[in-house]
């Protein structure tokens, strides 16, 4: 049973109410959490400290304890777990718990209500795989090799704050995501070595591999990337990189860094995004930055597109082999519910 917060009991509190209090606030934002807490600091929570998080929807708020290593981001990811959390589930984690008598300042385990969804990916593929939103109450299909906690944050602080409680639930080979397709998520020298001290501090020791969306971000970053991908493979970690269709979009030098990313032997995966919005009903294999399929027949690492549905696998496989492309699986972008 996955403990994600430890709970104490306020004045008033009854476990119907601590129950309903707890489900109305799984997906709350860390920004709704500091500003109903303009009073604390974010960066230097004090144990004991107490912080009104609001309900999602209506005027409610839970009265949450502060706990040892406690932060907004850790707070909010555990109660993306426990959207469907029952009385019956808290009881089970808290043996000999007197719920006619609950006492103030008495601490419950609140225990995840679900990890791993009934939903399965079809069809069968050497490699399986699930981008797993930390930002959605979406969960991991059960039969997923590999599973990566996406924020769509380059910055490795970012990126580990949002994933935090998120790693306990995915499933297979376990992978922390840095960047994304927008500002926050642009790669640059300084973030690309902070994400290779990152490595080297064991500040990911969490995960099996590291992630890598390269969408946006400078000019000449060839020897960065391959600098955090040697690093990452060093110390034991798989290392799997994400392009927007077949190169980045918003990089200039796109087409000379897939060069240097296709023959890189520190990549194990590379996966091009056969979609744009995410919500397409089929594969879309545009090309982008002069870069062709066709460029990728000889790429060191194994091919996994990322795909909407995992039932679109099988049009990928065609495609790709009439370029010369060899596919080892796929990746489902699409969150599936429990």
């Amino acid at each position: 049973m996955n403990i994600e917060l430890i709970y104490t009991v306020q004045p008033g509190d009854t476990l119907s109410a601590i129950t309903s209090s707890i489900q109305a606030c799984a997906g709350v934002t860390i920004n709704q959490v500091e500003q109903a807490n303009p009073r604390l600091a974010p960066d230097a929570l004090r144990i004991g400290e107490l912080a009104l998080i609001p309900y999602v929807e209506g005027s409610g708020h839970l009265v949450y304890t502060i706990r040892p290593n406690d932060s907004f981001a850790s707070i909010c990811a555990h109660l993306t777990h426990c959207k469907h959390i029952t009385e019956n589930n808290i009881l089970a984690a808290n043996p000999g718990l007197q719920i006619s008598t609950l006492q103030i300042g008495e601490l419950l385990n609140i225990p995840a209500a679900s990890s791993v969804s009934s939903v399965t990916l079809s069809p069968d593929a050497g490699v399986m795989g699930y981008w797993h939103w930390t930002y959605s109450h979406a969960s991991t299909p059960n039969n997923a090799t590999l599973s990566i906690a996406f924020s769509g944050y380059a910055d490795p602080q970012e990126a580990i704050n949002n994933a935090t409680g998120i790693e306990s639930t995915l499933v297979g080979s376990k992978f922390i995501c840095f960047g994304g397709g927008n500002e926050k998520g642009a790669f640059n020298g300084d973030i690309l070595n902070d994400i290779t001290n990152a490595i080297e501090a064991g500040k990911l020791q969490a995960y099996d591999g590291i992630a890598f969306d390269i969408e946006e971000g400078d000019s000449g970053l060839a020897d960065y990337f391959q600098t955090a991908f040697k690093t990452a493979k060093q110390i034991g970690f798989q290392v799997f990189v994400t392009v927007s269709h077949s190169a980045p979009y918003g990089i200039a030098d796109a087409k000379e860094l897939m060069a240097v990313l296709l023959a890189d032997e520190n990549i194990d995966y590379i996966s091009p995004q056969l979609y744009t919005t995410g919500s397409e009903d089929g594969n879309d294999y545009d090309t982008s930055q002069g870069v062709t399929w066709k460029d990728y027949a000889n790429c060191k690492a194994a091919v996994v597109p990322s795909i909407v549905k995992s039932e679109y696998y099988t049009s990928a496989q065609t495609y790709f082999k009439q370029q010369g492309v060899t596919l080892s699986g796929y990746i489902q972008w699409q969150q599936t519910n429990s």
